[in-house]
């Protein structure tokens, strides 16, 4: 009797011990974590604001497993080498102003705005995701690829850069001959119509206004415009058309980091990232409605140009392109994507 016992004992001994020895990897595995620090090039405003948002609802959605910390930009590595930190594997992921990184990867020339073609975040999530069965997008994600980086997807924002100036610009033609502080590829399409270009950091911009080193800027959208103050120091500011409409910062992880991520993640994570551009929208109109309410109360003269106008602003973009860019074979594919459709929208001459 006593040896019956023992030798259940003995099975189920053996018996739990295997059914341990069996779960213990599958525990494991469905226990391993993931841990950012992802960063950004602004350290204030509605986009940092987002990535924190962003962040916490996937560390919340995810139960722990992927967790996001936002870095101050800078803390880890210099804003502008945070595409190699992330290929490295320094950074695992963070999310990039693409602007940054031209002369490392050319597409990233065009990446923040598209050539200033788009006049709203739908159309640049269109042109980028779906148009031509979201050809751009495939690109982008190869070319980044080659950097050893995975380009999960863009946060699109509200960049809205306004022409506000001292003296009146009615039109194209009012640009020639006038001093602007301006920079990337609008200084190049300022400088195609006539205008000087000089570029400045941000907080050095309301001295050029009020010393008259400058005629007329280029920054950002109209909310960011009144918090700097700008409205005291001009006179004019054209509300159509936008120097650049949307813009778009990226999302990219380490691809090894990224082959390692579940795929329930992977959702969690883009979907986060879409939500995101969402919350960067709602924000940004708001206040920015309540700047132009402000500014017209100020006595600033809100002018509108013509369409014809515009369309002569917006057509100096493909013009201007650096060569070097044109040469590089995803760049000059995008191009050409780009200025169809510009073409068939009526923003860019045929």
């Amino acid at each position: 009797m006593k040896k019956g016992r023992r030798l259940i004992q003995g099975l189920m001994v053996l018996t739990i011990s295997a059914m341990l020895v069996t779960a213990a990897p599958i525990q494991a595995k469905a226990e391993k974590t993931f841990k950012w620090q992802p960063s950004s090039w602004l350290s204030s405003g509605i986009s940092w604001d987002t990535i924190n948002d962003i962040s916490k609802k996937v560390t919340e959605k995810t139960n722990g497993r992927l967790t996001m910390t936002p870095s101050s930009p800078g803390a880890i590595v210099p804003v502008p080498e945070q595409l190699e930190a992330v290929s490295m594997g320094i950074m695992k992921a963070t999310f990039i102003w693409p602007g940054y990184f031209p002369g490392q990867l050319p597409v990233a020339f065009m990446h923040g705005d598209c050539f200033a073609a788009p006049h709203s975040i739908a159309e640049l999530r269109y042109l980028y995701e779906e148009y031509e069965d979201g050809k751009i997008m495939k690109i982008l994600r190869d070319a980044y690829a080659e950097h050893g980086v995975y380009l999960v997807g863009n946060l699109y924002w509200t960049l809205d850069n306004l022409m506000i100036s001292k003296v009146p610009i009615n039109g194209v033609d009012d640009i020639k001959g006038k001093k602007f502080r301006s920079s990337e590829l609008i200084a190049l399409q300022l400088a195609e119509l006539g205008a000087g270009t000089i570029w400045v950091p941000g907080d050095e911009i309301y001295t050029m206004l009020s010393t008259g080193a400058v005629d007329a800027i280029t920054f950002s959208h109209a909310a960011d415009m009144v918090a700097m103050g700008f409205h005291e120091v001009t006179k004019y500011w054209i509300k159509y058309p936008t120097a650049v409409g949307p813009a778009a910062d990226a999302l990219i992880v380490n691809m090894k980091e990224w082959e390692a991520l579940p795929q329930n993640l992977k959702t969690i994570l883009a979907s986060a990232v879409a939500n995101g551009s969402y919350r960067n929208e709602t924000e940004a109109d708001k206040e920015i409605a309540k700047a132009w309410d402000f500014v017209e109360k100020q006595g600033i003269e809100i002018i509108e140009w013509s369409e014809e106008d515009a369309v002569k602003l917006a057509d100096t973009a493909r013009k201007v392109v650096p060569e070097k860019y044109l040469k590089d074979k995803s760049f000059n594919e995008i191009f050409k994507i780009v200025e169809k459709w510009a073409v068939e929208m009526g923003y860019w001459a045929e």
